[in-house]
C-alpha cells in the first residue's frame, strides 16, 4: 500500500472530470508540480472541495499513481488570499501569473517557485500595493528565478548607473541603455533593486512608489510577454 505524501500546495489549474471529480495541477512545496485527481470534489458535501480553491495555500496529501496522475487524499485550506477578489484587474493578472508558473514548473521544480507564488498572493492581497507595484515585483522576481535576469547592476554598455542619468529599456539585452531623454531614471533602478532583494510589502514603503511603479511597469510587463 502506498503511503500518502504530505505537503503544502497551490492549485494552478482545475478541470472538471466525469460527474463529480476534478483534475488538478498543483505546485507543491516539496514535490514540484503534480497532477492529481480530486474525486467527488464537485459534490455538495465533499471534504476536499474547500482545500482546492484557487489563490490559496492548502495542506494536502496525495498518493502517486502508476501514471503521471496521482490521487488527492486530503486537502485542508491553510490560507486563502481573497481580499483582492473585487479587483478584476488584479484577478486577471493573478490568473496570468498562474499560467506562467504552470508553464515553467515540472516535477523537478524546487521550492523557489512555490515561495514565489505564495508571495505573489500576499502582494495581490495587500491593499497598500497597486497592481503596477505588484507587476513590477513579479516581473523582476520571475525573470530572476527562471534565469532571465534583468540587469540592474550596470547599463548594457557596462557602465555604472548615474544618479542624474536617463535610460531606456532594451528588451533583447534585458537591461537599460543610457540616453539623453529616456523615461527611466535612477529612482526606477533603485526601486527595481528593492523589488529584487526584498518582499513585495517593502515596495509599499517607498515614497512616491506608485508613480515610480506606474512608469516602469509597462516595460517590465512587455519584457515578460517578450521573454516568456
Amino acid at each position: 500500500m502506498k503511503i500518502p505524501k504530505n505537503t503544502q500546495g497551490v492549485v494552478l489549474t482545475r478541470i472538471n472530470y466525469a460527474e463529480a471529480d476534478r483534475i488538478l495541477t498543483v505546485l507543491t512545496k516539496d514535490f514540484g508540480k503534480v497532477s492529481l485527481i480530486a474525486k467527488g470534489t464537485r459534490k455538495e458535501k465533499s471534504k476536499l472541495a474547500g482545500g482546492i480553491e484557487l489563490f490559496s495555500v492548502s495542506d494536502i496529501g496525495f498518493i502517486e499513481g502508476k501514471s503521471d496522475l496521482g490521487t488527492l487524499t486530503t486537502a485542508r485550506l491553510n490560507k486563502q488570499y481573497n481580499s483582492f477578489f473585487n479587483d478584476l484587474a488584479k484577478i486577471e493578472f493573478g490568473y496570468s501569473c498562474l499560467k506562467l508558473i504552470n508553464k515553467y514548473t515540472t516535477t523537478e521544480t524546487g521550492q523557489e517557485y512555490f515561495h514565489l507564488i505564495k508571495q505573489l498572493f500576499e502582494a495581490l492581497n495587500n491593499p497598500k500595493l497597486s497592481l503596477s507595484a505588484v507587476s513590477v515585483w513579479w516581473a523582476i522576481q520571475l525573470s530572476n528565478v527562471t534565469g532571465h535576469s534583468i540587469n540592474i547592476e550596470e547599463t548594457v554598455e557596462g557602465a555604472a548607473f548615474d544618479e542624474n542619468g536617463h535610460y531606456v529599456f532594451e528588451y533583447e539585452m534585458a537591461g537599460f541603455k543610457s540616453t539623453q531623454d529616456g523615461p527611466i531614471l535612477s529612482e526606477h533602478i533603485k526601486y527595481l533593486r528593492l523589488a529584487l532583494l526584498k518582499g513585495p510589502e517593502w515596495l509599499a514603503l517607498v515614497k512616491g512608489g506608485d508613480s515610480i511603479a506606474a512608469t516602469i511597469a509597462p516595460y517590465l510587463n512587455s519584457f515578460v510577454e517578450y521573454q516568456f
